[in-house]
């Protein structure tokens, strides 16, 4: 009933709460686009306008190149003695000094060039400056944005060449270039006339783009001042020869100047192919920016360069992010406003429902059937009675079902706890039988492949010992005689071994024939004193840990030596003749244990399972009847032998064998 009350209650909330939820969240988004399409629309509007400023300026260069050459041209066209190269070109030095001109040129009216600012000698005009030498010697003025090789650059002064060169920039990765020995520059050229208004020759020059950092710099305080934003300039301003960073306000992050970086592919397809104007946001050497680009294009209408001016995005995304976060702080204070209301007036109208799932609840804890009251009307009252009739059926049910359910478990748990040792038993006592009869075949029938394997096999080794007698150290075949003893001799241990094997197999139950005090402890030293003579033992550290308590015990010594010998050996090829071996002796009750453990690679678990198996192996030379072997041994000793491994974890075989307290 709560539930229900619950239930209705967030019903009422919710039907309240999703519309005003759907347009809240219509109008943030709604807000989100409008605040930053007005923020970053007035930005490039402010881009653009920075742009027009900045061309403004950059013409202003040109006409300022041109205001000299005039001064320079009434200067000459007045004075005749101004063409001779002494005084001339002292004369056209000082505009050099005085005026923002990188070079001053004068020529004679057949456009040989006379005298030169920088004092170099007399040649011809560079190819790209003769067109407008000769529109200036027709009478007209010309100011232009030129292209030019850096050989037309050097003629006029060989220092402009070398100061003029830009080199592709050193970490800026592949969006660097170098300019090709090209360098760009505002260039201008007159007419010198003499008094009588007669062209007498012409005067040329202009200021280099490639290094004008002068230029750059009074664009970018002009559009930005000084601003900055996190410690960087909020606005920058560059010059492209094509799409190469000649002249800039950028800097690359160890603080120098970008000069020798290149424009973005995407801007330069729009402003250097296609000629266009961009504004948009662009990324600029290592950040973004809101930016505009104007292509710079020589009289013929070729574009050689761009102009550039941008403002850092940073600043605008972050003003747009507070204004994001204000808009959705408006609105989560709206919602929460609304939440609060609507669930004020769920509640009103979900009380009633309330109040009777309270009662409910009570009467479902147990609680007295007075803790139900009528409502005032006849089916209140009715369903009253009924949930008191109910509530006390049910707990006198409950009751009975808990008493017989704990009885119940109680009887199934010791069933199941009997049936599950018997299962056990059943299930050893199937293995038991099982490897016995399966033993006691495979024991018959290696008898009899013994028996039948080494009549031959003494044939073939008196043979071959009596050819060796006959066969001198070196003598052709004599090797492979040896050879041949040496395998007729495994041949002869194998059958020994199912000899071994069969006898064990037919042995009756009972004690060892043969019972001697055996002291544990000392017989494993024995063995390990004489192990070094089976296998190499020089890189095996053996670790003892034995109880010097542990009593002597009744058996076979020559059949428990077979035992431990099996086992170290196994134990020392495991580890690669490499490792630690440890051995360990425990008395518990009247049992010794002896536990041989290596470091080596572990054995599979299904290889485990199948170690005592006869004829199993997992070694190349193996028989695989030493384990089986050793098992019988132990076992014909009333004990046990247990392996525990796991892969790369080692393996410990642990050997357990009765001893009579009484006669100790």
């Amino acid at each position: 009933m709560a539930a229900l009350g619950r239930t209705i209650r967030s019903r009422i909330t919710l039907v309240a709460l999703l519309p005003l939820l759907a347009t809240m969240i219509v109008v943030f988004f709604l807000g989100s686009y409008l605040i930053d399409a007005w923020i970053i629309g007035e930005a490039q509007k402010k881009v653009r306008r920075d742009l027009e400023a900045a061309r403004a300026e950059y013409d202003r260069q040109g006409e300022e190149v041109l205001d000299t050459l005039w001064d320079a041209a009434r200067l000459a066209g007045s004075s005749s003695s101004f063409i001779s190269s002494g005084f001339g070109a002292g004369r056209l030095q000082s505009f050099l000094d005085q005026d923002p001109i990188d070079f001053l040129t004068l020529t004679d009216e057949q456009g040989r060039v006379t005298v030169r600012g920088s004092g170099s000698p007399p040649s011809a005009p560079g190819n790209e400056f003769r067109t407008y030498v000769d529109a200036a010697l027709a009478g007209q003025s010309v100011v232009a944005t030129l292209l030019v090789p850096e050989a037309d650059l050097q003629r006029e002064n060989p220092e402009l060449s070398v100061r003029a060169r830009i080199e592709a920039a050193a970490g800026a990765g592949v969006h660097s270039a170098d300019t090709g020995g090209r360098v760009m520059l505002v260039f201008a050229a007159c007419p010198v006339k003499d008094a009588h208004g007669k062209v007498t020759g012409s005067l040329y020059g202009g200021v280099l783009i490639n290094h004008n950092l002068e230029l750059v710099d009074r664009i970018k305080h002009l559009a930005y001042g000084d601003e900055r934003f996190e410690g960087r300039s909020l606005g920058s301003a560059t010059l492209f020869l094509e799409d190469v960073r000649v002249a800039t306000t950028v800097r690359l992050d160890d603080g120098r100047r970008a000069l020798g970086t290149r424009m973005s592919r995407e801007v330069a397809q729009a402003v250097l192919e296609e000629q266009k104007t961009w504004i948009d946001r662009a990324r600029v050497v290592d950040d973004w920016y809101l930016t505009a680009y104007e292509p710079l294009q020589n009289p013929a209408g070729q574009t050689v360069g761009a102009l550039y001016v941008g403002l850092l995005e940073a600043p605008y995304r972050a003003l747009r992010t507070r204004a994001t976060l204000v808009l959705a702080a408006v609105m989560l204070t709206g919602a929460a406003l609304g939440y609060l209301l609507a669930a004020r007036g769920a509640r009103t109208l979900a009380r009633p429902i309330r109040e009777l799932a309270e009662m409910a609840q009570g009467i479902a804890r147990g609680a007295s059937r007075a803790d139900l009251r009528g409502g005032g009307c006849e089916e209140l009252d009715r369903l009253t009675s009924a949930f008191n009739q109910m509530t006390h059926s049910l707990h006198e049910r409950e009751e009975e079902l808990r008493r017989l359910n704990q009885s119940l478990e109680l009887k199934v748990a010791e069933r199941t706890r009997a049936l599950e040792d018997k299962n056990q038993q059943l299930l050893r006592a199937q293995q038991e039988l099982a490897r016995n009869e399966k033993l006691a075949a495979i024991g018959a029938l290696a008898a009899g492949v013994a028996h039948e394997i080494n009549n031959p096999t003494a044939i073939i080794r008196g043979n071959t010992e009596l050819l060796l007698m006959e066969l001198s150290e070196g003598a052709a075949g004599r090797e492979e005689a040896e050879e041949v003893k040496k395998q007729t001799d495994r041949i002869s241990r194998i059958t020994g071994n199912l000899l071994t094997y069969a006898r064990r197999r037919n042995v009756k139950d009972g004690p060892p024939h043969t019972l001697d005090p055996v002291d544990i402890n000392h017989l494993l030293d024995d063995i390990l004193v004489q192990l070094p003579h089976q296998v190499d033992m020089t890189d095996v550290t053996i670790e003892r840990d034995y109880d010097m308590q542990a009593p002597q015990l009744s058996g076979d010594a020559g059949q428990l030596r077979q035992v431990f010998v099996n086992l170290l050996l196994n134990a020392v090829e495991a580890m690669s003749g490499k490792g630690v071996l440890h051995l360990s002796t425990t008395v518990r009750g009247d049992t010794i244990s002896v536990a041989i453990a290596d470091d080596g690679p572990g054995m599979k678990p299904e290889h485990a399972d199948r170690i005592f198996d006869p004829f199993f192996t997992t070694k190349k030379q193996g028989t695989g009847l030493g384990l089986s072997v050793s098992y019988g041994i132990v076992q014909h000793h009333g004990g046990t032998i247990t392996v525990s491994t796991a892969p790369e974890q080692g393996t410990t075989f642990t050997v357990s064998l009765p001893f009579d307290r009484r006669q100790h």
